[in-house]
């Protein structure tokens, strides 16, 4: 309804400035002062022009006094200062007294709020003389109230007592509705002063007073403030019974500021009762409240509440975003207690998110803040008590450092930690890498194994074939050289006996006659020729029948065998021959050679050996061979004949002999072979 008028007054002194339009205005921005500043102030702006326009002093004095009001509630106190000062020059040039006591008074709260508490006793004395000369005596009381807070904001307990008392009892003499706030103001000294039973007593007759006066307003205000009372004393029962009776009180008188110190302080009791989250119900109504009011003084608090509660969330990120709203308020509004109490709890905030170095920082300035609101003090009481404050500060402080001492050297164990595993990463990485390459690597050498091992049976199977191809050679080679010995021996040895024969003959027809003569020495000739000529055929069909392994004998073959198959690096081959100087027979050389050159294929072949051995030895009527490997050896229960073996024990059944075989897996493989020589 406020605005509404406001609204219609500026439309009326837009078109016809007047003093009732400028009132208008003043009593509509002093309406809206707390609820809508802004509103406020823009309302005031307009009531000044006015004002000035049509010469009224009294109304530019009122409307800065309104402006001043709104800009204090937005935390504009160095507008609202100059505002009031150029409103207390309009009263004391017109000489407006009861307006230059009002200009002191608010003066004086703007400056109290900014500590400045020498310019505020400096206007609240002259307040003081103007309405002790003729002045009212609400105006004087107001101005001892005023005093008795800027003594106590100073610290100087002992001397705010005085005006506060004075104020009590110039407001009971006269049945002011003011006496409350004297009672409350009073109370609120004593728990500072740690004198809370003197806090209590007073408080309890501020309840008797206003149950005898039947004044709701005061009974409210007093259970709120026996609420403070029970804080202070850690009664945090009480302190919740009492604190619900003043919301009760304040909420059926419509009473928003009350309400809303009640809300907080039932909050503190939630907390410290463990309900928190009624507790932080009753501080989000506390804080809507003060915004509401535009209660600076108490948002800074409420704020302060708000963080400590987060922080018994473990919510130290929220606890720190409310911490720096309420720095922000305090510091536009020179609230300076209220700064030092967040100061510490953002330092509980900041410690508690790890931000050390943040942390120590800000306790430093709450414990340089501390040190200059403690020698403000002057009661030694209240002065210990800051002092012990301050101690447990600065042993925070210490315990801070420490935390951070500690902090850096685990953060350098860390970084020694990640170093060591980046490096045992990159060592794993080449590890895996060179295992890699190893793998593939082994793959490449089994590939190629494979393919040499092939190579290698291919190379033995050529070498056995050319073994097989030089001795066919070498017996076709024989051959020729023995036909050719045949055919020369026919010639010039047959032949020529033949002829001898002939001739024997032919002279025996020209002696015909004289045959019978000689007939017997003749015969007996020719008989012995015949005879020596069919000697000499057959010594040459023997010879014809003669191969290469016949000609060149068993050891010479052999070694040959040994020759062909032999590679250095590869394999070595062992040839052990003994008592072998006199030959044997034909088909036992023939015999015994094809089962050394089948054993010696069948372990190129399979074995895979790097060394091998051939031994043959003569003893008496039997000959021993023995061939063995370091190959891969197998189980003689578990082999199954191939060709090769079948065609090894049949030789070996074709000369009489014995076969035995010894081998393992992984242990090479040893053949022995006894084989019975005639005599």
């Amino acid at each position: 309804m406020a605005a509404s008028t406001s609204s219609a007054a500026a439309q009326n002194t837009s078109t016809l400035p007047s003093v009732s339009a400028v009132d208008s205005l003043k009593s509509a921005s002093w309406a809206l002062r707390n609820t809508v500043p802004e509103e406020a102030v823009r309302l005031a702006r307009m009531g000044v022009a006015m004002a000035r326009e049509i010469g009224y002093e009294k109304g530019m004095a009122m409307n800065l006094q309104c402006m001043a009001a709104a800009h204090r509630t937005l935390g504009r106190s160095d507008s609202a200062k100059v505002e009031l000062q150029e409103a207390l020059s309009i009263c004391e040039r017109t000489e407006d007294w009861p307006g230059v006591i009002g200009c002191c008074q608010k003066l004086a709260g703007l400056y109290t709020g900014q500590g400045e508490v020498s310019n505020a006793l400096e206007v609240l004395q002259r307040a003081e003389d103007l309405a002790k000369k003729g002045g009212t005596e609400e105006e004087l009381a107001r101005t001892l109230n005023l005093k008795g807070a800027a003594l106590q904001v100073a610290g100087r307990y002992e001397e705010a007592i005085r005006p506060y008392f004075e104020s009590i009892n110039i407001r009971k003499r006269t049945g002011s509705d003011a006496l409350a706030n004297s009672y409350v103001d009073l109370g609120g000294l004593y728990l500072d002063m740690g004198r809370n039973k003197e806090a209590e007593e007073l408080y309890g007759n501020m309840v008797t007073d206003a149950r005898k006066a039947n004044d709701p307003a005061m009974l409210a205000k007093g259970y709120l403030n026996y609420s403070a009372v029970m804080n202070a004393e850690g009664r945090h029962r009480e302190l919740k019974q009492y604190a619900d009776s003043a919301l009760t009180a304040f909420l059926a008188n419509k009473d928003r500021p009350g309400a809303t110190k009640a809300y907080l302080n039932r909050s503190l009791a939630e907390q410290h009762l463990g309900d928190l989250s009624s507790a932080r119900q009753d501080l989000d109504s506390a804080i809507a409240g003060y915004r509401a009011i535009g209660n600076q003084g108490g948002l800074a608090k409420a704020c302060q509440n708000m963080a400590s509660l987060l922080l018994m969330q473990q919510d130290a990120k929220g606890a720190l975003a409310w911490c720096d709203e309420g720095l922000s308020i305090a510091r536009a509004n020179g609230l300076r207690a209220e700064r030092s109490s967040l100061l510490k709890t953002k330092g509980e905030a900041l410690r508690a998110l790890g931000r050390l170095d943040e942390a120590l920082a800000v306790m430093r300035s709450y414990v340089q803040l501390k040190d200059s609101l403690i020698g403000e003090r002057t009661t030694q009481q209240l002065a210990s008590a800051e002092m012990k404050e301050k101690y447990d500060a600065v042993e925070r402080i210490a315990e801070l450092e420490q935390m951070k001492v500690a902090r850096d050297e685990e953060q350098a164990l860390k970084e020694e930690r990640t170093r060591e595993r980046n490096l045992l990463l990159i060592a794993a990485a080449v590890l895996v890498l060179l295992l890699g390459l190893l793998i593939r690597n082994l793959r490449n050498r089994r590939k190629l194994a494979v393919q040499e091992r092939q190579l290698h049976e291919k190379r033995i199977t050529e070498l056995l074939h050319q073994n097989e191809v030089q001795v066919l050679n070498a017996m076709m080679q024989g051959q020729d050289e023995e036909r050719k010995r045949v055919a020369k021996d026919l010639h010039d040895r047959l032949g020529s006996m033949l002829s001898a024969i002939k001739h024997q003959f032919s002279a025996m027809e020209v002696r015909m006659v004289s045959l019978h003569q000689v007939q017997g020495e003749q015969y007996q000739k020719v008989c012995g020729l015949l005879d020596e000529a069919v000697g000499e055929v057959r010594r040459i069909s023997h010879n014809m029948v003669q191969g290469a392994l016949v000609d060149s004998g068993l050891p010479k073959a052999l070694q040959d065998l040994r020759e062909s198959i032999q590679m250095k690096g590869r394999l070595e081959v062992e040839l052990v021959l003994f008592g072998l100087e006199k030959r044997m027979e034909r088909a036992t050389e023939i015999g015994v050679y094809r089962i050394v050159q089948e054993l010696v294929a069948n372990a190129l072949k399979h074995a895979r050996p790097t060394e091998l051995s051939i031994a043959l030895t003569r003893g008496g009527n039997s000959l021993s061979i023995i061939v063995s490997d370091n190959g891969t050896g197998f189980d003689p229960n578990e082999l199954n004949d191939g060709i090769g073996m079948e065609n090894v024990r049949s030789r070996v059944e074709q000369l009489n002999g014995s076969l035995q075989i010894d081998s393992s897996p992984g242990n090479g493989s040893t053949f022995s072979i006894e084989v019975p020589i005639p005599a």
